[in-house]
């Protein structure tokens, strides 16, 4: 199989405390030409809609109430979410708050005869088709694919550089990272607790006279007693 020149990108490589824009290619996994990490301690200014040529962007929303906005339509993205665009898919996060945290990456898609992650080609034309034909842009997440992003991350910091040892890890938990998100991606969604929030706001209003007890709220929303409150407090506008 060929290998690829590296990918010229439209923004800089990065490694502060608050963003982290990091690259996989010299480590030889070409399919990678940037994992993220966002953790902003204060409001950033939102990016122009763009796309990205030749990749899928995935992303894992961990903190934050945001939305991805694309000519077709806004997309909430809620913590535990992920959110695909892919290589034609004009995009954007329409903000990025003070507090707001997510992992991303950019997935390259392989051309003919193109190396990825030293699988045989059968295997290769697989995950790409898995990749390129999820059944849906925006799924519930899994702690399987937090757990490895985080995990890249932390092998990308503590592996010595220029080592089989580093590559033959980084390409073992980058295969299993995309796999886990193909797995992901088939799972039927599940209702956001939120969502389930505003419907019983929405009977509340229509029947003020019923008594709404909060353990039961809890219960029904699948939310501790606090963050139900604080939730409550901020769809309904209440002090």
């Amino acid at each position: 199989m060929k290998k690829r020149a590296l990918l010229k990108l439209s923004f800089d490589y990065v490694d502060t405390a608050e963003r982290r824009v990091l690259s996989l290619e010299k480590d030889g996994l070409f399919c990678l030409p940037v994992i993220g990490f966002d953790s902003y301690r204060k409001k950033w200014q939102e990016a122009p809609l763009h796309v990205h040529d030749e990749c899928l962007e995935i992303s894992l929303c961990l903190r934050g109430d945001l939305e991805f906005e694309t000519l077709k339509g806004t997309y909430p993205f809620k913590p535990g979410f992920i959110f695909v665009s892919g290589p034609k898919d004009v995009h954007r996060l329409k903000s990025y708050p003070k507090g707001m945290s997510k992992y991303w990456l950019l997935f390259r898609i392989p051309k003919p005869d193109s190396q990825l992650l030293g699988l045989p080609a059968k295997e290769v034309r697989s995950l790409v088709r898995d990749l390129t034909h999820l059944p849906n842009r925006l799924f519930n997440g899994t702690d399987e694919v937090q757990r490895l992003f985080k995990k890249l991350f932390q092998q990308v910091d503590t592996l010595p550089a220029r080592t089989p040892d580093r590559s033959l890890r980084l390409r073992s938990t980058a295969l299993t990272l995309l796999l886990a998100i193909v797995d992901a991606a088939s799972v039927p969604p599940r209702e956001h607790p939120e969502a389930r929030l505003e419907r019983i706001i929405s009977d509340m209003r229509a029947h003020p006279e019923c008594a709404y007890p909060l353990d039961v709220l809890a219960e029904k929303t699948a939310l501790s007693t606090s963050n139900l409150l604080v939730r409550f407090k901020r769809l309904t506008g209440s002090p």
